[in-house]
């Protein structure tokens, strides 16, 4: 059976960086989400700014695509996926909130949807779902810079 990595934070924590680098060291299929909207969005939410994923359909996407590959897909609703399709989930955090709020603003992100992914980071709302969701969870704080090797190294020593 093919293995299946998530890696989950607050938006503007490393999430893509670490996904794209791990995918080639590695040689598995990076999963990006934005690619699969049309396909696992219910549309658009103007209120919460943001798009409503249907968690099912993402699912179903996961399954489908892990029958051929090994899998790295990162978002910051990946560890809401079932445990079942997971083999190891890492949650990036940021220690360093003015430099996670330099890369919101550099974003153009919204003063409101700056200041709400600043408190889900302070609040650690990503690895509280996780560890409750998933079974197993690796944290690594990039306020500083990100591990990637140690990173790469822990994965390697799961058999992964």
């Amino acid at each position: 059976m093919n293995k299946v990595i998530i890696i989950t934070g607050t938006p503007g924590v490393g999430k893509t960086t670490l996904a794209k680098w791990l995918a080639k060291k590695l040689s598995w299929e990076k999963i990006d989400l934005h690619d699969y909207y049309d396909e696992i969005s219910n549309g658009f939410d103007k209120k919460k700014d943001c798009y409503d994923i249907n968690l099912k359909k993402l699912a179903n996407i996961v399954r489908k695509k892990r029958k051929s590959n090994n899998l790295i897909i990162d978002s910051h609703i990946a560890h809401l996926l079932p445990k079942s399709l997971i083999d190891v989930c890492i949650v990036l955090t940021c220690s360093n909130l003015k430099k996670l709020e330099k890369r919101l603003k550099k974003r153009k992100y919204s003063i409101k949807k700056i200041r709400e992914n600043l408190d889900s980071e302070i609040f650690q709302v990503c690895l509280m779902e996780a560890k409750e969701k998933q079974s197993l969870v690796l944290t690594y704080d990039c306020g500083k810079k990100l591990a990637k090797r140690k990173i790469l190294t822990d994965l390697q020593t799961r058999d992964l």
